[in-house]
């Protein structure tokens, strides 16, 4: 092999280039066919195939033979517990995994035994999760929500649909969840005072927050925006307020 390919960073820098290639239909194949040529393709190939996923469908299908199956109604399930080599196996690919999007098309397809496997996990799910997107409004997929969010996350998208209760807890747990987020786009429909004043209250620990995106906010949270020395990019609706109040 040429000297020229020893540095870790080249090869990260090559097989990032092959991954976004959207010409090559294979490009995943591929990567994951590099993973296997040698030792030293091996951590850099694997760390951009896995770099950004789509759904939980990939993590379950690293498992082995005869652990996942498909049921009767189509959804990706588990023929029983997850065994400690097998969560070892899972982390040992989960540790890659910079960036989540999570759809309501993604969350259609695992059956309740691959939620509640995922939410008992034994150690941090996702480790070294930075970017967050979901997608899905179901409250019954929130405690595998809450599972995800971390102290490593900087950006977070989520649309929840209408507003209620359990999402309002969701939002004002954000700022002790994710103190380090810098990127916020969170819309949860209609116009809520519950919905915005849990928005403001996990505006006050985003001390980190450089780019908010939301929906309708009080002027709770509009006059806490004075305390976030880092914003920089702001996008809100305006609600019906009362034009005296403080």
């Amino acid at each position: 092999m040429h000297f020229c390919l020893l540095p870790t960073e080249i090869l990260v820098d090559i097989f990032a280039i092959v991954i976004g290639n959207r010409e090559w239909i294979s490009n995943e194949a591929t990567l994951a066919a590099l993973a296997r040529t040698c030792r030293t393709f091996k951590e850099p190939a694997l760390s951009i195939l896995w770099k950004k996923i789509w759904g939980f469908r990939p993590l379950i299908s690293c498992l082995p033979e005869g652990v996942s199956q498909i049921n009767m109604r189509g959804e990706l399930t588990l023929k029983r517990p997850l065994l400690e080599g097998e969560w070892r196996l899972v982390g040992r690919y989960s540790q890659y995994i910079c960036s989540l999007a999570v759809k309501d098309v993604d969350l259609g397809i695992i059956d309740d035994r691959v939620v509640q496997a995922l939410i008992s996990a034994p150690s941090p799910l996702l480790p070294n999760l930075r970017s967050l997107v979901w997608w899905d409004h179901q409250e019954y997929y929130f405690p595998l929500l809450h599972t995800l969010l971390g102290s490593t996350i900087t950006s977070v998208e989520l649309r929840l649909g209408p507003p209620s209760f359990a999402k309002s807890v969701l939002l004002a747990s954000l700022g002790a969840r994710c103190p380090s987020i810098r990127q916020l786009d969170c819309e949860c429909g209609g116009d809520s005072e519950e919905s915005s004043d849990a928005i403001s209250k996990a505006l006050s620990s985003l001390r980190e927050l450089v780019h908010l995106d939301t929906g309708v906010i009080n002027t709770q949270a509009l006059l806490r925006f004075d305390s976030l020395p880092s914003l920089k990019s702001l996008n809100f609706s305006l609600g019906t307020y009362n034009i005296h109040e403080t």
